[in-house]
């Protein structure tokens, strides 16, 4: 054989070996990716598909999967994965691609076809880290998803905005099954700026080429709201209420939409300050400031018409019939409050979000303050002389007792003991004044004007002492705002729960050494929840309330101090009003803080409560100047002082 036919041998056996080498190169196993790995199946496919090679070494073949792919590397393998071929060209289009290399055909197709856009300069960055919305805009592109489509969706990721100029590709991907993004406490983030692992992106090809490798719709790891879900309605209470996808409000990013006054959303969770809601089929927040729970008729639930018992547990469900979403549920023996009748259901609420409990589930309670007794000796009743005259001035007896009673409403029952269901004596009506001997519980053992001895419920009487300290004795429960999972409102490195538990401890202290008893709801970084709060209240036989908080604000603007009090089924209203006003007028006078103001607004701890009770807002952690108070010092002994001496006043009264 000649020495030419030799050559041809050699090199015909060389050129099948490089084919077979590349025809099978759809069997390297890559040393770092194991089947295991999260990704292999998706890595496996594009092998098959001639798009990765990977790095040949002395070890074995790699793919180095959590390292960045580059724009050049993604050009190449979207062109392969989509089926068309590299773009010669005379002279390339970018000046940091050299004409005539393999990067080169690959980059002016992926160019030509829409996928890129080039880079400043005239450069296209082949070596630059793809970026997550770059890459949301090839896959889209590349495989010819319908962006138009998925333009005006809505997203679950709090960092995408429908402004964002990547928005309808990321919505194309994310509808499609592509990508769920990453999670981000309770929400999710796209982190479009980000770059994107070589595994990563061999995933994102694999689910937009091959419908088999794609995640499931709804997105895996992503919750898209079901209505059927929701716990109960909400409706806007002014127009241009802001929509958002989180619960920030440093910027209008997360912002999605308004809505106008009347308008009702499904809700889902009562969290602090917020609503959480379905808008446009996702899950997105409003103010609670500006919207509030509504029945399932639509309407507000209005003041409390009565209370009831449960017997045994009671369910709470979310309209009036029991096929319906059970929302909560009263424990044995626990009050429930009833809003309205409907039928054979009474309307009432848990936690905040209104909700039915079937009324063959509950008895009516032995009521304190019952229809009055028949008179068994009608003229020991003075006739009234002047009916059409004024009240007369109520003239307070002297006492032996250092502790009086003013009642704060009508026919209050004088028992003969301790005990709601002995026998009435008589009743004190609104203004009358009272000698406590002692108090157990709930229970105060008195001497009325006219002699009489019994027992009445101390709800109904604010309590005096006649000298030394006013809060001597007193039974005060200080409720500091939020805590533990709760943070509460926060602003540049405030955290409201922080604040409310130093200003709570501050008046724990000031009241202490007057001889008051004190009663924490947290005494440190916990969450009861809202229910707690209230028993814990109602358990320790409490005569005031105050809860404190920290207010917040879309504006920053918004700044100053206001102080809540609930009206609905109240019959101590106007003594909440008066604890609250001089709460309010001490921090306003005492820290310098805009005056908001006294408003009615029927927050659960203070609704739930027949006690005198308040909620106060310190100042807005949202504004540069109030949150400079609420942070220092020196302003947190001066806001606890404030609301001691606001509650010392209320008891001098």
């Amino acid at each position: 054989m000649s020495l030419k036919k030799i050559s041809l041998l050699i090199g015909f056996i060389l050129c099948l070996s490089l084919f077979n080498i590349h025809t099978t190169s759809a069997k390297v196993q890559f040393v770092d990716v194991p089947p295991s790995y999260d990704a292999y199946e998706e890595i496996q496919y594009l092998i098959n598909l001639g798009a990765i090679k990977g790095y040949e070494t002395k070890n074995g073949t790699y793919y180095k999967p959590h390292q960045p792919v580059t724009r050049g590397q993604a050009a190449k393998m979207v062109v392969i994965s989509s089926g068309l071929q590299p773009l010669k060209v005379k002279q390339s289009s970018f000046k940091d691609v050299q004409t005539g290399t393999e990067l080169s055909d690959y980059v002016e197709r992926a160019v030509k076809e829409g996928y890129f856009s080039a880079s400043k300069n005239g450069e296209f960055g082949p070596y630059v880290n793809l970026t997550r919305q770059e890459m949301a805009k090839v896959l889209a592109t590349a495989f010819q998803l319908d962006v138009e489509k998925y333009a005006n969706l809505t997203v679950p990721f709090k960092d995408i905005n429908p402004k964002h100029p990547y928005y309808k590709y990321i919505s194309a991907i994310y509808y499609n099954g592509i990508t769920k993004g990453s999670p981000s406490g309770k929400e999710r983030v796209f982190m479009p700026e980000s770059s994107v692992t070589r595994g990563q992106f061999a995933s994102f090809i694999a689910r937009a080429k091959e419908e088999k490798y794609r995640l499931e719709l709804p997105v895996q790891g992503v919750q898209v709201p079901n209505e059927k879900d929701a716990i109960g309605t909400v409706a806007a209470t002014v127009d241009y209420l802001n929509v958002r996808t989180s619960t920030d409000t440093s910027t209008n990013a997360n912002r999605i939409g308004q809505i106008n006054k009347g308008t009702k959303l499904p809700l889902f969770e009562i969290q602090p300050g917020w609503f959480k809601v379905m808008y446009k089929d996702q899950y997105a927040y409003i103010s609670r400031d500006y919207a509030q729970v509504v029945d399932e008729a639509g309407q507000p639930l209005g003041k409390v018409q009565k209370h009831v018992i449960a017997v045994g547990k009671v369910n709470v469900y979310k309209s009036s019939n029991t096929n319906s979403k059970v929302i909560g549920s009263f424990n044995a023996d626990e009050q429930i409050p009833v809003y309205k009748t409907v039928g054979e259901w009474y309307l009432t609420e848990k936690d905040g979000v209104p909700g039915y409990v079937q009324a063959s589930a509950t008895k009516q309670p032995v009521v304190e303050k019952p229809v009055d007794p028949p008179v068994k000796n009608p003229v020991e009743t003075p006739p009234v002389k002047n009916p059409v005259d004024k009240d007369p001035v109520v003239e307070t007896p002297t006492y032996t007792t250092n502790t009086i009673g003013r009642v704060t409403t009508n026919a209050l029952n004088i028992r003969e003991k301790a005990d709601a269901a002995s026998n009435s004596l008589g009743t004190l009506n609104k203004g009358d004044v009272v000698a406590v001997h002692s108090i157990s519980g709930n229970w105060a053992n008195i001497t009325t004007a006219n002699g009489k001895k019994g027992f009445v419920h101390k709800t109904y009487l604010k309590l005096i002492n006649q000298k030394g300290s006013p809060v001597k004795d007193r039974v005060i429960v200080i409720d500091a705002g939020h805590g533990g999972k709760d943070p509460g409102a926060t602003s540049n490195g405030a955290v409201e729960k922080e604040i409310t538990l130093k200003v709570a401890t501050v008046v724990k202290n000031k009241l202490e050494a007057d001889g008051a008893k004190v009663i924490m709801t947290r005494t440190g970084d916990k969450y009861p929840t809202l229910e707690d709060r209230v028993k814990i209240a109602l358990n320790n036989y409490a005569e005031v309330f105050v809860s404190i908080h920290v207010n917040s604000a879309s504006n920053e603007s918004a700044k100053g101090t206001e102080t809540y009090y609930s009206v609905a089924g109240n019959v101590n209203i106007e003594e909440d009003e008066t604890l609250a006003k001089a709460i309010n007028d001490q921090i306003v006078k005492n820290a310098d803080m805009k005056d908001r103001g006294v408003k009615k607004q029927d927050y659960y701890v203070i609704r739930n409560m027949i006690l005198p009770s308040v909620l106060v807002e310190l100042g807005f952690i949202t504004n540069p100047e109030d949150r400079a108070k609420l942070t220092d010092h020196e302003y947190v002994e001066i806001f606890g002082d404030s609301i001691y001496k606001g509650i010392v006043e209320y008891y001098q009264k």
